[in-house]
């Protein structure tokens, strides 16, 4: 008979000074990770006016999908490292990396200087992954550990639910104040762990008579030779080039590559003498690494790694996938009015734009878009002042000539799929497409003019969508109707909000921004400027303005002058509707999995930790399944007048934390106590393995699911019921994995009961 567990008190008691150092250290180092990370697609994607990189989407897609697999693949390294050179050590090499490197992320702006930084921030984090785990693991024991990395799980979600408060709100001063807070936090382990941390063993001295290359050796030994590592590094290369879409290397070439190259290097394997792969074998003794076989040495950790992560694949769902889906199919409208009174209850209405924080400038430069295409006018753009000294290489002129019109063509033809889709489209009804015809030849511009269609105001309505406002399409015809071809006068209150977007924007590029007199007088151009030339007037009226008003302490282009005109042109006939289609960010909702788990994972883990750790992780990926497929039902349209159901999107990602806090800290408990005392980081490196992998499939799920089923088919279910899917198969296939490929031994100590 197992011996009773003891209670809740007696747990909290019972963990020593480095297990609470541990999970403070923890929280901070989270708040520094998800401060950033939480906002990076922002940062990386957003336009350098506004202090942002101004990188394509593409570009960004390549940065978080390289950098979190390497971040999750280095701990197989550096947890190695913390068993040879001690755990104290390690933590002080990761925080100087931090410190420096999160600030120099805000210094580099070019992609490569970009990723290097991001990159080098990643070496850091991987460092102290192992490390921490691996004290958690070490300070606690059998009576005691699903308390202990509940409470650790707990820690990671406080730090990664207040990290983006807190990056939410230095994000409205200056980008800058992001980096800093992060090295900030930072700085903060780096005291802690000088002042207060101590190895909790004497583990890091088992380790001090072995050279760097033994450290190594024994590092690769847990999962297999040099081999074997190159053979599913290839696979993995392959899935990542066939993502990004190369024509070279589509998934068509992947899908034939990847079965070919594993029978090319089992073919070389059957070549090659028996046991050759094993490095104790007779066979293997003076060989080099390709006159090898391949050796998986612990097949069965390997495949635990391989079913975990279809764990983590799932769960990345919801910091990929939700926001997305949020954004683009849930009505959050409900949360704002709700949050509009509560903020002006409390005398605070403008703390709404915390929740809630329309796009003003880029909705209304859409907006203009729209406009200035009905009228056959063309767009504001800045002059191109810049002279070349030489004369243009004619073989390279010619060949990005021929690359700008196949991107046209290209651009065309996609146009045409896109508006043979609108009749299918769910998100319109018959009468719907019916309205938009007229409204497009009620609108049109002059004859031989580019001409609004259909597809410009359902494309308009879709982009509303990404700065915080549900708007249809015919709506957004109607508004634009509305706007008169001449404005006869326009209010004071209007220039000023102008000329506060101006000064807004210029202040972002540290340049002088106008006030006073100069305030007075930019407000008063504007003005002028719309009431001669309308709400659309021509880039040559707009350069002679900015060259007007630009002096020597203070200067203005253009494009920053067009933000203010398009405020005071367009805001008083536009801005009630698009107040009206407020919906809240999308890091808000999602944050909901992160708040839940910090209200209730101490007691999920105290009620857990009645039952054997692997029905746990099995009930928790069952009910993790449920939760992430909840939205599958909440219904609703991307462009439609219903959007998605609010409550069933809250209610599936509380269900998904349940879940995740049985699953995700038990699947860690479940390594630490497999692991060998002396090789606790070792082995918990390795199961970050599961994670990277979980983020590579994750990310190539998110990109081709969401594109093929839910914004080109427009049936987001199917989406969700296959990510909740795969998480029921997981589990499905641990139980198989617990049945037939563990020992008797080891599959019974997993799930013998505990009372």
């Amino acid at each position: 008979m197992s011996q009773a567990k003891p209670g809740f008190l007696d747990q909290v008691r019972s963990f020593p000074a480095a297990f609470w150092v541990a999970n403070t250290m923890e929280i901070f180092e989270r708040m520094a990770w998800y401060g950033f990370y939480a906002v990076a697609s922002l940062y990386i994607t957003g336009p350098k006016e506004t202090g942002g990189l101004g990188f394509t989407s593409e570009q960004r897609g390549q940065i978080q999908a390289i950098v979190p697999f390497f971040l999750y693949l280095m701990p197989v390294l550096t947890g190695a490292l913390a068993d040879r050179y001690g755990y104290k050590r390690m933590f002080i090499i990761a925080y100087i990396g931090m410190v420096l490197f999160y600030y120099a992320l805000g210094q580099f702006k070019t992609f490569p200087t970009f990723l290097g930084a991001f990159m080098m921030v990643a070496v850091s984090a991987a460092i102290f992954k192992p490390v921490v785990v691996g004290t958690v693991a070490r300070v606690t024991n059998e009576g005691n550990s699903a308390m202990g990395f509940g409470i650790f799980y707990m820690m990671v979600n406080v730090g990664g639910f207040v990290g983006p408060l807190v990056a939410g709100v230095v994000r409205g001063w200056s980008w800058k104040y992001v980096f800093i807070a992060c090295s900030v936090w930072a700085s903060l382990n780096l005291i802690i762990v000088l002042v207060f941390y101590k190895d909790p063993t004497t583990e890091a001295k088992s380790g001090r008579g072995r050279s760097f290359k033994q450290v190594l050796d024994n590092a690769v030994e847990v999962l297999g030779n040099l081999r074997f590592f190159i053979c599913v590094f290839i696979v993995l290369i392959a899935l990542m080039l066939a993502n990004q879409g190369r024509p070279w290397f589509t998934w068509w070439n992947c899908i034939l590559f990847v079965p070919a190259w594993i029978v090319l290097n089992l073919l070389w394997d059957l070549a090659l003498p028996k046991g050759s792969g094993n490095p104790s074998h007779p066979a293997a003794q003076g060989r080099l690494f390709f006159a090898k076989r391949m050796h998986c040495s612990n097949w069965r950790f390997a495949l635990f790694l391989l079913i975990m992560s279809g764990f983590w694949t799932s769960f990345n769902q919801i910091f990929l996938t939700m926001p997305e889906y949020i954004r683009d199919y849930t009505e959050t409208r409900p949360m704002v009015q709700a949050g509009e009174k509560i903020f002006g209850a409390i005398g605070r209405p403008g703390w709404i734009d915390g929740l809630a924080a329309i796009e003003d400038t880029e909705i209304l430069t859409e907006f203009d878009r729209l406009v200035r295409k009905s009228r056959g006018v063309g767009e504001i753009v800045a002059a191109d002042e810049s002279k070349p000294l030489v004369e243009p290489d004619p073989v390279k002129a010619a060949a990005a000539k021929a690359s700008a019109e196949a991107a046209r063509i290209e651009a065309e033809q996609e146009r045409l799929r896109m508006r043979g889709r609108l009749a299918s489209d769910p998100s319109l009804t018959p009468d719907d497409l019916k309205k938009l015809d007229e409204l497009a030849r009620q609108i049109g511009g002059p004859r031989g003019a580019a001409t609004l269609e259909p597809l410009d105001l359902v494309d308009g309505a879709r982009r509303a969508l990404a700065y915080k406002v549900r708007i249809q399409a015919t709506e957004l015809g109607e508004l634009v109707k509305s706007i008169p071809p001449t404005i006869a006068s326009v209010q004071p209150e209007a220039l000023k909000s102008a000329v506060e977007t101006i000064n807004k924007r210029l202040e972002a590029r540290g340049r002088p921004t106008f006030g006073g007199q100069r305030g007075v007088a930019l407000g008063a151009a504007i003005g002028e400027l719309i009431t001669k030339s309308g709400p659309t007037p021509t880039p040559e009226a707009v350069s002679a303005v900015c060259q007007a008003l630009s002096g020597d302490d203070a200067k203005i282009d253009p494009p920053v002058l067009a933000l203010g005109m398009r405020d005071a042109a367009y805001r008083p006939f536009v801005w009630k509707r698009f107040e009206a289609g407020r919906q809240v960010n999308p890091e808000h909702l999602v944050n909901i999995d992160a708040l839940a788990i910090v209200l209730l994972q101490v007691l999920v883990s105290f009620v857990m930790g009645r039952f054997h750790q692997f029905t746990t992780m099995i009930v928790g990926m069952v009910i993790a399944a449920v939760g992430i497929g909840l939205s599958a039902v909440a219904g609703g349209t991307m462009i439609g007048p219903l959007g998605g159901s609010l409550l069933v999107v809250i209610a599936g990602l509380v269900i998904f934390a349940i879940g995740e806090m049985m699953a995700s800290p038990t699947s860690q408990e479940y390594v630490g106590r497999i692991a060998p005392r002396e090789r606790v980081a070792v082995y918990m490196g390795y199961y970050f393995i599961a994670v990277a992998l979980g983020n590579l499939f994750g990310g190539i799920l998110s990109g081709q699911l969401y594109g093929k089923l839910a914004r080109d088919m427009q049936r987001p279910d199917l989406m969700w019921a296959a990510f909740g899917g795969i998480m029921f198969m997981t589990a499905v296939v641990f139980l198989l994995y617990n049945r037939f490929a563990l020992p008797r031994s080891a599959s019974g100590s997993l799930t013998s009961g505990s009372t």
